[in-house]
């Protein structure tokens, strides 16, 4: 299903698009600036992935409720805090959204946070991974 709308923001137009597609968000987040994660805002919902929103570059915004991926979300902010925004709330939400089409700079500070933290948590995976199988090679070449 797909949601399209348009406005014009701060004197620019502006495309919203709304997604429930499974499988096919890796390619439209290279499309858009911004990505808001739902299913975050309100209790009992658990959040999204925002992984994928992170690795193609957007600014990620997401409420309080992410559920299973609060750690994603903590290790990106303790990475860097400007990676992942939590906004309580339509006012927040309205707000940031404002001053990040506003003002370029910000926009784009966002977004590299997000991306430099979601690179820096996938290669210290990988890393962990390779040095685990490594050590378990080199133990069956030693025994």
């Amino acid at each position: 299903m797909l949601f399209l709308n348009y406005l014009n923001f701060l004197g620019k137009i502006c495309f919203i698009m709304l997604f429930c597609i499974a499988g096919e968000l890796r390619q439209l987040y290279k499309l858009t600036p911004i990505a808001v994660i739902g299913g975050s805002f309100f209790p009992g919902l658990a959040g999204h992935n925002i992984s994928e929103a992170a690795a193609a570059g957007c600014a990620v915004l997401t409420g309080h409720h992410v559920g299973h991926f609060s750690h994603m979300v903590r290790e990106m902010q303790q990475l860097n805090p400007l990676s992942v925004m939590q906004v309580s709330g339509k006012l927040e939400l309205e707000k940031v959204l404002m001053e990040l089409f506003a003002d370029a700079k910000i926009l784009e500070s966002r977004q590299k946070a997000a991306k430099e933290a979601f690179h820096a948590l996938s290669s210290a995976v990988v890393s962990s991974a390779w040095d685990v199988l490594n050590f378990h090679l080199l133990r069956q070449v030693i025994f």
